[in-house]
């Protein structure tokens, strides 16, 4: 779906700022506020924090980004137009998210549900460890 569609559709006003960010999300699969305000001000757009978290929020309730909290300081967002579910892996040391779709593990979900007769609405994975960049070298 065309995102300009989607914000006219839900009745959003139509902003400089709110299309900067909607263009940054298309270049990014997840951003935090601090990374939106670095990358617009890189840009030359000004812009304050808190403008931005109204827009997330705005964005947020009408359902263009979905939010996620992956327990590091600042909560990441990324567009929720995204038709694949998928799962995450994230990185403890430097916050980097890896998205990833697994057909067994949505299966293997589903039976345990079905076995406790028990109906998924919705579900989140999130796995952290260390991605490759930041894992220890093994020991010798």
């Amino acid at each position: 779906m065309d995102l300009i569609k989607q914000l006219r559709d839900t009745g959003i006003k139509i902003t400089q700022h709110k299309l900067a960010i909607l263009e940054l999300f298309a270049e990014h699969k997840h951003l935090d506020a601090f990374k939106i305000a670095k990358t617009l001000q890189n840009k030359g757009i000004e812009i304050s924090l808190a403008t931005i978290y109204r827009i997330l929020s705005s964005f947020e309730e009408h359902k263009i980004i979905t939010k996620h909290n992956f327990g590091n300081e600042h909560a990441n967002y990324e567009l929720a137009v995204s038709n694949e579910h998928h799962d995450h892996l994230i990185c403890l040391k430097c916050s980097k998210v890896i998205e990833f779709v697994s057909d067994e593990i949505e299966e293997l979900q589903l039976q345990i549900a079905k076995q406790n007769n028990f109906e998924v609405k919705s579900h989140t994975l999130n796995l952290y460890g260390l991605c490759s960049e930041c894992k220890l070298p093994a020991a010798n």
